[in-house]
């Protein structure tokens, strides 16, 4: 049991080392951890399975898949869809 609980507070320490990207002071509150910046990134995901890629690649195919099918209307206007002209 005691081994457990230790092995379990290194994991923190290390997730907490590793994660803070600020700087750790202590203050008559307790202890204060401020994180200096915030960095999403936006764009498209790199792992080819994600739910975003999936999504992103199906709604791709059922517009460009779409337009090819039911062929082009008389008064269709084009519109580019992810890199693609489509008819709508």
């Amino acid at each position: 049991m005691k081994r457990t609980s230790l092995k379990r507070a290194l994991l923190v320490a290390a997730v907490v080392a590793c994660g803070v990207s600020g700087s750790v002071e202590w203050t008559n509150e307790g202890l204060s951890i401020s994180i200096e910046s915030a960095q999403a990134r936006v764009g498209r995901p790199l792992t080819p399975v994600s739910v975003a890629g999936v999504a992103r690649r199906t709604t791709r195919r059922a517009v460009v898949g779409g337009a090819v099918v039911g062929g082009a209307a008389a008064g269709c206007v084009r519109v580019l869809v992810n890199g693609a002209y489509v008819c709508r």
